[in-house]
């Protein structure tokens, strides 16, 4: 079985048991969990938007990226944020499941996400809404930057998708201009953190490798975050040979 396969049975199987109202045991969950984004799956089947961004995290380096982020000053009290969370595995090493909040455009990865960590606070959207007037969001919100409850957080982690950036939403951040996706995430997840706090992501190599490019995104981060860490990695997805690295940043305290 192929993991298209995998993941056509286990939107069967959170389908069913959906339906039946049924409680899921930590078998249940541990299986779940194994489904993994649409990312790579086009000769297997798969197709829509997530061919070019469900790319899923491995476990090995969410842990990681906690372990930095624990090295450069989390202290595991304040809330958290996963941006695009998929199936949530950025809120397993959490200590406060209460405390997390997330970001998932997939209903099913969505499910996925609710059903593992039931506490954590997760909204079915794009990233953008959080700076849209609700419920409709169909306009930017006039007088505070959000409505996210948890907000300022302590902690904003996770793996934004990479690509230009073009969706439905992005007519309505047209200043600060951001031509790459994963500018955005770093960009408005920085404006959601309180001075102090951190940025952890793993992203494209080319923020580091393309020198001059989006220099004027660069210039915006630079003027609320300080570039405190980066590692550069292996190809560490299953269906990408994508160049990636973690970046940690740090919102200044009087940005």
């Amino acid at each position: 079985m192929n993991q298209y396969e995998l993941n056509k049975k286990i939107e069967a199987f959170i389908k069913e048991k959906d339906s039946k109202k049924e409680n899921y045991s930590q078998k249940d969950i541990a299986f779940i969990q194994q489904y993994e984004g649409d990312g790579g799956q086009g000769s297997k089947g798969a197709t829509g938007e997530g061919l070019l961004y469900e790319f899923y995290t491995p476990e090995y380096i969410v842990e990681l990226m906690w372990k930095l982020a624990m090295r450069h000053g989390f202290d595991a009290k304040g809330n958290i944020l996963e941006p695009s969370l998929a199936t949530g595995r950025f809120f397993a090493p959490a200590p406060f499941k209460e405390r997390c909040y997330g970001f998932e455009i997939n209903p099913i990865t969505k499910r996925i996400a609710e059903i593992t960590y039931p506490d954590a606070h997760i909204y079915q959207g794009y990233f953008e809404t959080a700076f849209l007037e609700p419920p409709r969001f169909t306009q930017r919100l006039k007088n505070k930057l959000t409505w996210l409850e948890g907000y300022p957080f302590s902690l904003v982690i996770g793996n934004p998708p990479y690509g230009k950036y073009k969706n439905k939403y992005s007519s309505y951040f047209p200043r600060p201009k951001m031509h790459q996706i994963e500018l955005f995430f770093m960009y408005y997840g920085l404006k959601l953190l309180r001075p102090g706090g951190l940025l952890v992501y793993l992203t494209s190599s080319n923020f580091m490798r393309n020198g001059i490019s989006y220099q004027g995104e660069k210039m915006e981060i630079q003027d609320i975050a300080d570039f405190v860490d980066a590692y550069r990695l292996p190809p560490v997805f299953k269906a990408s040979q994508v160049p990636t690295d973690i970046l940690v940043f740090r919102r200044k305290a009087n940005a």
